[in-house]
């Protein structure tokens, strides 16, 4: 296992033990768009657009992870 892999073991596995929830995605990703976007969801007024990405990625990053297990 090189370094990077094991970087980003350990990336998922501190994601697991934080208990990071689909709302911490989804907040995450607001921050990533700005200070503007982040407070807009903390308003609430963003967050269910928020929210559909979060999930969406989610549910593209698994379906990426099925298909790299079918592939083993």
């Amino acid at each position: 296992m090189s370094i990077i892999q094991f970087r980003r073991a350990k990336f998922l596995q501190d994601a697991k033990l934080s208990g990071v929830t689909v709302a911490d995605i989804a907040r995450a990703i607001a921050k990533m768009d700005g200070v503007q976007a982040l407070s807009r969801f903390d308003a609430g007024f963003t967050s269910a657009a928020y929210l559909n990405k979060a999930e969406a990625l989610l549910d593209l990053a698994i379906e990426c992870a099925l298909e790299r297990h079918r592939g083993d």
